[in-house]
């Protein structure tokens, strides 16, 4: 089970959005692995996001480009990477976009899993395996 933190963030003209967060442990080829938060994103249909500093600092598999519909409908090109993803005590390959924003956990991540979120501040985050 991976359990989060639903938390509030800032938006545009003061407004405010909640923000379910979880720590995922990625790795590149040399399989030492560093914690992130991310925040899950089930708009979101691949695996994960990270920003190119961190993608440069694991040493990620470039794979090429991508593109990504965002959520105004504007298709953008994305590089994509290859990592490694401890997810559910178990390590799995997973593909990743690079992006300048937050990292993001996508519903490819998710496959399998039950989602669970308490939607207020401070919130329980819950993801379990379905067997």
């Amino acid at each position: 089970m991976i359990r989060g933190r639903v938390e509030v963030i800032g938006g545009d003209a003061g407004l405010t959005y909640l923000a379910p967060r979880i720590a995922v442990r990625v790795a590149g080829v040399n399989r030492i692995f560093r914690t992130e938060e991310a925040i899950v994103d089930t708009g979101f249909t691949g695996w994960l996001t990270l920003p190119q500093k961190i993608i440069r600092d694991l040493g990620l598999t470039y794979y090429g480009e991508r593109p990504a519909i965002l959520a105004d409908s504007e298709e953008k090109m994305f590089d994509l990477y290859g990592a490694l993803i401890s997810w559910h005590g178990h390590q799995r390959a997973a593909l990743v976009l690079g992006t300048d924003g937050t990292p993001l956990v996508g519903m490819a991540l998710l496959r399998g899993d039950r989602l669970t979120i308490d939607a207020r501040d401070g919130g329980d985050v819950i993801i379990e395996e379905i067997r």
